[in-house]
């Protein structure tokens, strides 16, 4: 038997814990990345680019790894009593994890930059409107959860993940252990 999904009331509330975590460590990786685009900006502007992106998405990844692999849940998730669990009950595999992050990513950081950069700069709409689209689509992946049958965030539904309450209960068991 499978464990009850979490309320979201409780996940929008261990997201925006989540979020200032994330922002700790984002912190470090942004001078990380802003020293390496600097260096790396005599040599190629290309390669400045990349590493400016790519640095603060590999920390956040090893932050995420790291607590969803060894753990089953992240600082907030554990104060929430929220686990990460795939659809059998069981702890992810890292494949399914990587799969998790990826969405979120897509979904929650290049989607919206994506639709205000298309809006202002091809479609000349002004700054105003060009975010508040853009900000309709950072809330897409949580307003799904309104209307999916399990309530499930939306980057959860394309991996194939749940967050469950663990509140009382045991462990989440690791399957590679």
């Amino acid at each position: 038997m499978t464990q009850p999904a979490v309320s979201i009331k409780r996940r929008l509330i261990a997201l925006l814990y989540e979020a200032l975590l994330a922002g700790a460590v984002g912190v470090p990786a942004m001078l990380l990345a802003g020293v390496a685009a600097t260096l790396l900006n005599t040599v190629s502007y290309i390669l400045a680019s990349l590493a400016a992106m790519l640095i603060p998405l590999a920390v956040w990844w090893f932050y995420f790894k790291a607590n969803w692999y060894q753990k089953g849940q992240t600082l907030p998730m554990k104060v929430w009593g929220i686990g990460l669990t795939d659809a059998a009950g069981a702890r992810p595999p890292l494949r399914q994890l990587r799969l998790r992050f990826m969405w979120a990513c897509v979904l929650i950081i290049f989607v919206p930059m994506l639709a205000y950069s298309a809006l202002r700069h091809l479609g000349g709409i002004p700054p105003k409107p060009a975010f508040g689209a853009a900000l309709a689509w950072w809330i897409l992946p949580w307003g799904f959860a309104l209307f999916n049958p399990q309530r499930q965030f939306l980057y959860d539904y394309l991996a194939g993940t749940r967050l469950v309450d663990v509140r009382g209960k045991r462990k989440i068991q690791n399957p590679q252990k």
